[in-house]
């Protein structure tokens, strides 16, 4: 119902916007040509940010690629001569074939020969045959990479690939990466080499870049043609001799890339660029690992490591960008006068329900002082607003000491507090997110709470405010984890039991399965426990169980299983095993460990060990085979030590 509340706050939002009105048709007939040139230059920017950042990720895939091949297990094999140079190329093959980016990949030996080299071709790998194999020792790609230590990239500058001294026809730029090879020993065991291909890669750079007629274009450091040039400029230096730079063009917008401006105008157009240095484009999304890299050393490419990525719009295309829209005025004209009168009705309309919505406020204000639970309010970059007493009461801080702190501060480690942003960012688009995070008090004392994040919009400027619930449920996951703890661990020594042990079992022979590698189950029996049980009872006969468990547990590496299984029985399960030798040895230290006399007070007590040792995948693919042929192995050798 329209009353004379809503009629006042019509008129006072009706005149300012009428006087609002007046000066966007101002503005609107203005010739807004440095606007539109804006945002020409930012939407090639864009575009431009776009493809080199596509470039960069494309990069680390290949320096990936290059420490894969130098470090391949196959590679090892090769070296090692437990597998064929001819395995090693099947290998290269299908990691072209894969790739598809790759034009050669070769391994050299520690003369520079060509050992193992495929070739792309057509997009069929091949093997080159040995005759058409060559030395490389002169070349940087290989000198610089075999002297260099473990983990360094050697990239060269983009250049046109040659064979026996002659440029290949058709032209293949490429850029060569290496990486030097060790053995397991450390020696130096030659250099594995990639050529890339990178005329694709440089197409897909630029193809995002041919926006409403501009012209994208590639040029090394010196100014001449790699890509985007008339006929006969590209690759003119290499091809011909002759130079043919991107100066003789342009020498005005040259100049202003040599001055480092990356939008620019001139008189022959509009122009974006960027300087793609070397460095910054092989490193920057390798922060992560530690890497070393030899940039350059191929003479005239030393020149292409930093390249000019860019293009422009030619003057008439410019210029037709440039011209304003004037026809849109009228409609835009039609359309604001429309605005001013849903707008001031609008205002009017809410103007009144804001009179009554601050009931509703305050209301709201008490029912948040008066609950238990922690409710904090976070602005939209989780910044916190506003806390209740409930929240003091479950962390210990006071609202002077939690208002202007992000909700991070409160979570326990830093790996919850990164992940923060996530959660706010699915309370943005779900509304809400509900899960249980571990915090810490204002005295140190970690707890967990579930938390429900409200993502709550204000319809009059489309802010995002988050509002966290917090319930203490600290005792309920004690509780929990004591009762995993007790259902999947022996109460006598820690170690884990039968359950949990044959849980990771499975779980290793897995991934034994995924990653290629074998795993040893280890099933130990303690001879001479029973008479020590008969002769000095049960509690010294649970000391000698407690101290074997840590005795088998401090003989395995950390990351392996040891458990109890039952009685007198324990297993071990030896993840990463190389062959049946090394785990008889682990057998064997841990029978010499079991088998030293234990004191305890005036007793010096001695039990043996008898283990049976089954290997996975060679012995069984089958867990509960594997568990059965262990058993029958360590019985095995239990009756040769009785007889014996």
């Amino acid at each position: 119902m329209i009353n004379l509340g809503h009629i006042k706050s019509f008129l006072v939002c009706f005149a300012p916007l009428s006087a609002v009105f007046l000066l966007l048709v101002s503005l609107l007939a203005w010739d807004g040509t440095s606007v539109r040139e804006q945002s020409i230059g930012d939407d090639q920017r864009f575009a431009l940010d776009k493809s080199i950042s596509s470039l960069q990720e494309r990069i680390d895939i290949v320096v990936s690629d290059l420490l894969i091949l130098s470090e391949s297990t196959n590679l090892e094999a090769v070296l090692e001569g437990r597998a064929s140079f001819e395995q090693l190329a099947d290998e290269y093959k299908l990691f072209t074939l894969r790739r598809g980016i790759y034009d050669q990949i070769r391994y050299l030996d520690n003369d520079g020969d060509e050992t193992v080299r495929v070739n792309y071709g057509s997009g069929i790998p091949y093997t080159v045959p040995g005759r058409d194999l060559q030395n490389k020792a002169n070349r940087p790609y290989f000198n610089l990479a075999h002297n260099a230590p473990r983990g360094t990239v050697y990239i060269s500058g983009i250049d046109l690939n040659q064979e026996f001294g002659e440029i290949e026809k058709p032209i293949k730029p490429v850029i060569r990466l290496s990486a030097p090879v060790f053995d397991r020993f450390g020696d130096r065991q030659g250099v594995v080499v990639l050529n890339l291909r990178a005329a694709p890669i440089l197409d897909d750079v630029i193809a995002p870049l041919a926006l409403d007629g501009a012209k994208p274009f590639v040029l090394d450091h010196g100014g001449n043609w790699i890509l985007g040039g008339q006929s006969g400029e590209n690759w003119a230096m290499d091809l011909t001799g002759t130079a043919r730079v991107f100066a003789d063009r342009f020498p005005n917008a040259w100049e202003n890339m040599r001055l480092g401006l990356q939008s620019f105008e001139t008189d022959t157009g509009f122009y974006s660029v960027q300087l793609l240095d070397a460095s910054d484009l092989f490193l920057a999304r390798n922060t992560s690992r530690s890497l070393s890299v030899i940039f350059g050393g191929d003479g005239e490419a030393d020149s292409r490591l930093n390249l000019y990525v860019g293009t422009y719009l030619p003057r008439d295309v410019f210029d037709v960008l440039l011209s304003p829209q004037r026809g849109t005025l009228v409609i835009v004209t039609v359309a604001f006068i429309l605005l001013i009168t849903v707008g001031s009705a609008a205002y009017a309309w809410t103007r009144q329900r804001q009179l009554v919505a601050s009931f509703d406020a305050r209301l709201s204000e008490q029912v948040l002082r008066a609950s238990k639970n922690s409710v904090v309010v976070a602005d939209q970059d989780g910044i916190i607003a506003k806390v209740n007493p409930g929240f003091t009461a479950m962390t210990g801080y006071l609202p002077n000491e939690a208002i202007g702190k992000p909700l991070s501060f409160l979570r326990a480690e830093q790996q919850d507090a990164e992940k923060l942003e996530d959660m706010l960012m699915a309370a943005r688009a779900n509304g809400i997110w509900e899960g249980e995070v571990r915090n810490r008090r204002k005295s140190g004392d970690f707890f967990y709470s579930n938390v429900v994040i409200s993502a709550i919009t204000d319809p009059g400027d489309s802010e995002v405010n988050f509002v966290e619930m917090g319930l203490d449920i600290s005792r309920h996951m004690e509780n929990a984890q004591e009762l995993w703890r007790q259902a999947n661990h022996d109460a006598l020594t820690g170690l884990p039991n039968r359950l949990l042990f044959e849980d990771r079992l499975e779980v290793a022979c897995g991934h034994s399965e995924t990653e290629g590698h074998s795993i040893a189950l280890l099933y130990i029996d303690l001879d001479g426990f029973k008479p020590i049980n008969d002769r000095y009872g049960h509690e010294v006969g649970d000391q000698v169980l407690r101290k074997v468990g840590e005795r088998i547990k401090n003989t395995v590496r950390t990351g392996d299983t040891v458990a109890r299984l039952g009685g007198d029985e324990f297993a071990v399960i030896a993840d990463d095993v190389k062959n049946k030798e090394e785990a008889e040895w682990v057998a064997q230290k841990i029978a010499a460990s079991v088998q030293r006399p234990m004191e305890m007070g005036a007793l010096s007590i001695s039990v043996g060990a008898s283990i049976g040792v089954a290997m996975f995948p060679e012995d069984s693919t089958e867990t509960v085979a594997l568990l059965g042929l262990a058993d029958d192995k360590m019985y095995k050798q239990k009756r040769i030590r009785k007889s014996g």
